[in-house]
């Protein structure tokens, strides 16, 4: 008898969550068009006569961000009882989508903030959309999947199931990572694109399209995510960034380490080839070079985590 009970419960489960993921990423498309894209059609974007494949990638990349905080939600079961558990997983879902909406909606304000009156390479005002739905920069649509990527990972240290204290300490624990990920851009432009005026993680996204350099960061971006958060589980609920040095001890070691390794690959392929990787990057644009950079990191920040 048990065992048919458990079948059931297994089934409802199954069909509710299926049910319930669909509902979301459809919901994260609405909220794309109306409160993201605004003016533009994403149908007509992806399904019109021209298909934008930027547009496509940015899209896809907030319905990964989305997965990600809804596999999160079902890996933090709140209760035995099935249907208490699963409301509270649509009205936390439905929470950090809007949260998820409302910080794209401000980044996007702050690159306007920091373009100002300055124009792209086609004579335009630098807005994430103009380059997504006009100049179909994938460069611009990758940078955003870093993003929210950085967004995303910061989002799943809030503990809002649980007591107040342990609430506070996710919500600087969410600070934090989106510090750490401000942090990561930053370095990855001193190191890999050499930062200056020009030669900066924005300039080559926004004004030279440089899908290169945006492929190579997102490797980076996304393996010192999973770092980070793997880090951060080995503490106990209530530790957070602000006030426990090891934390910080443990991500700098590891993040300086994959960073010289970039350093010194780059040393030793100028060494036997000739070939110089930032120039690759930031001159040439080779998108295959990116993909490769990007890969490596990730690769590389997997087998760290693997020994901790």
């Amino acid at each position: 008898m048990n065992w048919f009970v458990t079948q059931d419960m297994f089934v409802t489960k199954f069909a509710f969550y299926s049910v319930f993921g669909g509902i979301s990423l459809l919901v994260w498309l609405a909220i794309y068009q109306f409160a993201l894209a605004r003016r533009y059609s994403v149908l007509d974007a992806v399904f019109g006569n021209r298909p934008n494949a930027a547009v496509a990638l940015d899209l896809v990349g907030g319905m990964l961000a989305a997965g990600i905080i809804f596999y999160f939600i079902l890996r933090h079961p709140t209760s035995r009882e099935f249907w208490p558990n699963a409301w509270t997983a649509v009205k936390t879902m439905a929470a950090l989508l809007v949260l998820l909406a409302v910080l794209r909606v401000l980044l996007d304000g702050l690159l306007h903030i920091w373009f100002g009156a300055r124009r792209d390479a086609q004579g335009d005002l630098v807005t994430l959309n103009n380059e997504l739905f006009r100049q179909r920069n994938l460069a611009t649509s990758i940078l955003s999947i870093c993003l929210n990527l950085i967004l995303v990972a910061g989002m799943l240290q809030l503990e809002l199931r649980y007591s107040y204290r342990f609430q506070v300490a996710g919500a600087l624990n969410m600070l934090g990572i989106w510090l750490m990920g401000v942090l990561v851009v930053l370095l990855h432009s001193f190191f890999f694109l050499g930062y200056g005026t020009r030669n900066h993680i924005l300039h080559e996204c926004f004004h030279d399209n440089n899908a290169a350099a945006a492929t190579s960061l997102l490797g980076l971006t996304g393996g010192f995510l999973l770092l980070s958060n793997h880090v951060l589980g080995k503490f106990r609920p209530g530790i957070h960034i602000f006030n426990t040095e090891e934390i910080w001890m443990s991500v700098g070691i590891m993040l300086l380490f994959v960073l010289v390794a970039r350093v010194v690959l780059q040393i030793l392929v100028y060494a036997a080839t000739g070939i110089s990787l930032r120039e690759e990057l930031v001159v040439r644009d080779n998108v295959a070079w990116g993909i490769v950079d990007g890969g490596l990191i990730l690769i590389l920040c997997l087998i760290l985590i693997s020994f901790i």
